[in-house]
């Protein structure tokens, strides 16, 4: 039995989970707004269907969407994280092996029956997870990753085939491949489909079937792989652990301007928090922070300020974060200027498991074994009953300039004091 790749995502990940979170919403028209409550980054199908565009601020289009009774919601991340969560973990336990590409999207791989077809058991992992998690999802199956992506989009666009896709047991794939245009295909960006475009590829199968010495030519091995994967062999792997990352950003934009060192250094600190508990959950050290600011930058004053510091012995330590934060937070604060957004970038990041340390720095060792140990009692805490359940003294003072969510949805799966009571009479 040979096995196959399988390309597996959320159909209108956020939007599917407002809904699951709120079933009273289901049929109605339903677009998500950004941070802030900015731009639209998500609708539901029935949104689209009205003409609703992605990326609109939410401003010019309040009016018509509520003449048009469609259901707004702010971005809640922790709901989204939550689902995909246990979207992931579900996946895991019907997959021979699972790479997570992004919150909504993950590959697999399975073994192919003799009798070929997988539908079926398509089918039947589709009603579980809507089963247990209550959202739509879609699968595509091919030999490939970029076959399984293709597979995967065609699976949403033929109604027919109930959201999967298997393109490995298609005879005519041509048909298929030409329905594909060139810039869809997974692994060909906006240069190289212009590039292709100019060359007379407009789809998958003309990209599929052109000389791969011209491809090699212009875009070398990253080229030659999609077209390999195309032609059904496999040239790109599951990746079942993700790679290291190169740095961790924390940023958010302000309800409103602030213009004190105060508030500057509070936003600051939640930002360090977020990012050093990032650091510890992926198992790395960070031995430099960036943190940054700016003004509205359509302004006619428009500054911009960040400021770097190393740190001399790398860490995921908070309160080294935080101590270090702050002194670059008063290099880049500049007085009388209106500040909307603010950010943390922790970078050149390294694993836990190879520290160096300082040759004469042996009575700190105590000293840290107690902070990490702290940091470990705030994570798990904050795991098990959720965000800020506990955290440190500055970072839990009520911030009137945190973003604005006014439409946030329940926090039902992530917040113990929004599950429902039930009464038994």
């Amino acid at each position: 039995m040979s096995k196959v790749i399988l390309q597996i995502d959320g159909n209108n990940f956020y939007a599917s989970c407002e809904q699951m979170i709120d079933p009273s919403i289901k049929g109605k028209g339903l677009v998500v707004l950004s941070n802030n409550d900015g731009c639209i980054i998500a609708r539901n199908s029935e949104a689209r269907k009205m003409g609703i565009p992605m990326g609109q601020p939410y401003f010019k289009l309040k009016n018509k969407l509520t003449q048009l009774n469609i259901e707004v919601r702010s971005s809640n991340y922790e709901l989204y994280g939550d689902i995909s969560n246990r979207l992931m973990q579900l996946l895991r336990r019907n997959c021979e092996n699972l790479e997570i590409y992004s919150i909504d999207e993950a590959f697999g791989t399975i073994k192919r029956p003799k009798g070929k077809c997988l539908y079926q058991w398509g089918k039947d992992l589709r009603a579980l997870v809507y089963q247990n998690i209550g959202i739509p999802i879609s699968i595509g199956i091919g030999e490939t990753k970029v076959l399984s992506k293709i597979s995967n989009h065609l699976a949403k666009k033929i109604k027919n085939n109930s959201g999967i896709f298997d393109i490995g047991i298609i005879q005519n794939k041509d048909h298929y491949l030409n329905q594909i245009k060139v810039d869809k295909v997974w692994g060909i960006g906006k240069r190289m489909s212009i590039w292709l475009k100019s060359k007379g590829i407009t789809n998958a199968r003309e990209f599929r079937d052109m000389s791969s010495e011209q491809i090699n030519g212009k875009y070398g091995v990253v080229g030659l792989r999609i077209q390999n994967e195309l032609k059904g062999n496999l040239c790109i792997p599951i990746q079942e652990t993700s790679p290291d990352r190169k740095e961790i950003c924390v940023s958010r934009s302000f309800a409103y301007p602030i213009d004190s060192l105060e508030d500057l250094s509070q936003a600051i600190i939640k930002y360090v928090l977020t990012a050093s508990a990032k650091l510890r959950k992926y198992n790395q050290l960070s031995s430099a922070i960036t943190v940054f600011t700016n003004t509205n930058t359509h302004s006619k004053d428009f500054f911009r300020s960040e400021a770097t510091g190393k740190i001399s012995v790398p860490t995921s330590n908070s309160k080294i974060m935080i101590e270090k934060s702050l002194l670059l937070t008063k290099e880049i604060f500049k007085p009388y200027k209106k500040f909307i957004k603010a950010g943390v970038t922790l970078h050149k990041l390294q694993s836990n498991k190879y520290k160096q340390k300082l040759i004469f720095d042996t009575k700190n060792i105590q000293k840290d074994l107690y902070l990490k140990r702290l940091d470990n009692v705030i994570d798990n805490i904050n795991l098990k009953n959720g965000i800020d359940t506990i955290n440190w003294g500055s970072s839990m003072i009520d911030k009137e300039w945190e973003p604005r969510r006014k439409k946030l949805s329940s926090t039902k799966t992530t917040n113990i004091e929004n599950i429902p009571t039930i009464y038994a009479i």
